[in-house]
């Protein structure tokens, strides 16, 4: 032997020797058995495994990934609310009995609609008549609360394009419908609002650039804004909820509801005919509004005794003219042809009050003069209203302070002189001068509104509560004085009078059938502000007669002479601005209740809750995109499950099966999962979009226009998944490619390493068989 050693020195016993020599077939055996088990145990049965409902749903293993949900081919929603039509974008309530899809995009003119689940299929849809208008009404989305309605809109009274508002469950229906502020909108479209499971959270999509935008003229139009960073695709935000009150957003809101809507409709001919006005009521407001430039005083004010009304009364009188003006977006801080008429006439107003108590009743105020500290107190809030002036704030702001000291304390109203017992007539222009205050962000005493509910309950009766009187002493017995019925009403509308409840049918149908005064302008005034207020049929007859009557009756120089009622004592000039204020009103205020309510005097089921009591609107902190959800694509309409547990959204990246496809992404906590296509059974070479989920998640409902009979318009469709369990079929056996794509490396480095050890034993047995030859 070599080197003088054994084959114990050499590590090999003889008897291992002779029993590898023995037994070297087994051993080879043993050795595959144990790789073959260690495969089984690396592939597990999932070779063999599928996936079933136990009903009727069966899917291989093979041909489904496991961390997709299965999904059955989708089909045509059943039942009336999917007629042929462009059904777009359903929104799901957290109960699954109520859908809200939007409907008529395609001919500029979309409304959100209703249907109702009765078990089988969904109703024929009912119109959202307290959130349509002549306007665009897309995108719904329920809160989980269910006292929420989100939806997108192009209205006026938003910040730009569409904007996401919201509205409010009165007891009825949604209504009272207002923007969400500037934290969340921008001057670009963001649409698809969604609220997460716990309605912490708001998701929306914006086209707005992604880059920072720098000094971009706030006084850009849309139009340019889009042409300057057109191409700009959508992405997905969210923003995180925030306790109400914590910030002054509602103001911002208001701001916007009160004046953004008049900018729109003097810059925009179509949206001043979609509001109602049209060419020859804008000339004779052009008129009007001549005729008081011609006639202001040389020191500013506007003298009531010179045309014929009540002397004493010029802080009135120059107050109404002011808000003309105002009316028509001029402004005393803005260039334009009657700038220098409304400077002097609120440096007139300001010289007239007492700076230490805010009384705007002058230095010799006549023995009813708290109408003018009314007129005059609204002129100075819609002054700074408009203009954010704050060289205005003090002085509209003790005015409010002023009154609200005025204000009597046993029926918490106001007349003739500061404390008298309280009546409607003088209690009216207060009122809304004290609303205007609190929509600018102007401190009222919640004291002082409490006195305002309590006095408007005073002069309240009918059978429904719907007939005003002038005083509280003639409550039960309408007073039947046509000018307080149309002011009652219109206040109450202030302080929340829902227009679905048995006090404004029964208002609505006094005004109806009293129909327009010409001759009345302080009732024609209110008659207007009501009307419009309560929109619908009422609106729509009252608009036409009113703005026939008045354009009609103007005399040649542009003014309005009118004698009966109030008119001796107000005079040509209050009588031209009230009745040019009326000829504004389509475009001066926003419908608190919705711009287009439709009252239906059948419904019985009536608001139970009045503005004033609902939930306040919701605030969000700053709006931000989510990385893991946006693409080089449009990435929209968002939708989460009840459980919060996934994200459904629509896009057209560049993996989709066609345009756009629906896509899935898991929500753990505050990390979102890259999205995930959610396959051929529910997507198709056309697009699919607009996702909403509801039974946890096991039932989706999308638009897609890949019917081609039905002109590839969008209809809503619906697949449904199932809850799955695991079965395994040990017949089928594992094909070639299906390995392939489940072991790949795993069976690669394990083919190597048996490679490597069968090398090496090999190699091992040739050396002992070398060394026993030597020896």
């Amino acid at each position: 032997m070599p080197f003088g050693k054994t084959d114990s020195e050499n590590g090999w016993g003889p008897g291992f020797i002779r029993f590898i020599k023995a037994r070297r077939t087994l051993i080879v055996c043993l050795i595959a058995a144990a790789f073959l088990a260690w495969l089984y145990m690396e592939l597990k049965p999932t070779t063999w495994n599928y996936y079933t409902d136990d009903i009727s749903v069966r899917r291989l293993a093979r041909d489904v990934k496991p961390r997709f949900v299965l999904w059955e081919k989708a089909a045509p929603l059943e039942g009336e609310a999917n007629l042929p039509s462009e059904n777009i974008q359903p929104a799901i309530s957290p109960d699954g009995a109520r859908m809200v899809f939007s409907r008529g995009l395609e001919n500029g003119n979309a409304d959100l609609c209703l249907s109702r689940w009765d078990g089988n299929s969904w109703s024929s849809p009912e119109p959202q008549r307290a959130l349509n208008s002549k306007f665009n009404e897309i995108s719904p989305a329920f809160s989980r609360d269910g006292s929420y309605l989100y939806f997108s809109t192009d209205r006026p009274g938003g910040f730009g394009g569409y904007d996401v508002w919201v509205a409010r469950w009165d007891g009825a229906e949604f209504a009272w419908p207002q923007p969400l502020s500037v934290i969340v909108n921008s001057r670009f479209d963001d649409i698809d609002p969604c609220s997460s499971a716990d309605d912490g959270k708001l998701y929306f999509s914006s086209n707005r650039p992604r880059q920072v935008l720098k000094k971009v003229d706030d006084l850009m139009s849309y139009k340019d804004l889009r042409n300057k960073f057109k191409g700009a695709d959508y992405d997905i935000y969210a923003a995180d909820r925030i306790p109400a009150g914590v910030t002054n957003r509602e103001v911002e809101r208001a701001m916007s509801l009160l004046y953004s809507l008049r900018e729109s409709a003097l810059t925009d001919t179509n949206v001043m005919e979609k509001l109602g006005g049209n060419a020859r009521t804008e000339k004779s407001v052009d008129l009007a509004l001549a005729w008081l430039a011609r006639n202001q005083e040389t020191n500013g004010n506007w003298s009531i005794e010179k045309f014929g009304g009540e002397r004493g009364h010029d802080v009135a009188a120059t107050s109404a003219s002011l808000l003309v003006y105002f009316g028509r977006g001029v402004r005393h801080d803005k260039p334009g042809k009657y700038q220098e008429t409304v400077s002097k006439g609120l440096k007139w107003l300001l010289s007239q009050q007492n700076k230490l108590s805010g009384d705007l009743r002058g230095p010799h105020p006549a023995g009813n003069s708290m109408y003018d500290q009314g007129f005059a107190t609204l002129a100075l809030v819609e002054a700074y209203g408009v203009s954010k002036d704050p060289d205005l704030f003090d002085a509209a702001q003790s005015a409010v302070y002023f009154i609200a000291d005025s204000q009597n304390d046993e029926d918490g109203g106001w007349r003739y002189q500061p404390k008298n017992p309280g009546d409607l007539s003088v209690s009216g222009w207060i009122i809304m001068a004290l609303k205007s205050a609190e929509l600018s962000g102007i401190n009222v005493p919640e004291k002082t509104m409490t006195g305002v509910r309590k006095f408007l309950k005073s002069v309240r009766s009918g059978k429904g509560n719907g007939l005003f009187s002038y005083l509280p002493s003639q409550q039960g017995g309408h007073s039947g004085q046509p000018a307080m019925q149309v002011t009652g009403f219109f206040c109450s509308q202030l302080m929340g009078l829902p227009a679905n409840s048995p006090a404004a049918f029964e208002a609505a149908d006094w005004v109806q059938k009293t129909g327009i005064k010409v001759g009345d302008a302080y009732y024609s005034y209110y008659g207007t502000l009501s009307s419009y207020q309560n929109q619908g049929p009422l609106w729509r007859e009252w608009k036409k007669n009113m703005q026939e009557s008045f354009v009609s009756a103007q005399d040649s120089d542009g003014s309005w002479n009118i004698t009966e009622g109030h008119g001796r004592q107000m005079g040509r000039v209050i009588s031209t601005a009230l009745i040019t204020l009326s000829l504004e009103a389509h475009y001066r205020y926003v419908p608190l209740y919705g711009l287009g309510f439709e009252p239906d005097p059948a419904v019985t089921n009536f608001a139970r809750i009045e503005g004033d009591q609902l939930a306040p609107v919701p605030e969000f902190d700053r709006s931000r995109p989510i990385a893991e959800l946006n693409s080089a694509g449009d990435d929209l309409h968002a939708a989460v499950t009840g459980h919060g547990d996934f994200l459904y959204f629509a896009s057209n990246r560049g993996d989709s099966f066609g345009g756009f496809d629906i896509y899935r992404s898991r929500i753990s906590g505050n990390t979102i999962s890259l999205p995930e296509n959610l396959g051929q059974a529910v997507n198709t070479s056309a697009d699919e979009k607009d996702p909403a989920v509801r039974m946890a998640g096991f039932d989706l409902i999308f638009a897609s226009n890949r019917d081609k009979d039905a002109g590839r318009k969008y209809k809503l469709y619906t697949a449904a998944s199932r809850i799955v369990f695991q079965r395994y079929d040990y017949s089928k056996s594992p094909t070639l490619g299906w390995i392939v794509d489940n072991l790949k490396t795993p069976l690669i480095f394990a083919f190597l390493g048996l490679v490597v050890f069968v090398y090496s034993f090999a190699g091992s047995l040739r050396k002992q068989r070398k060394l026993k030859s030597s020896h």
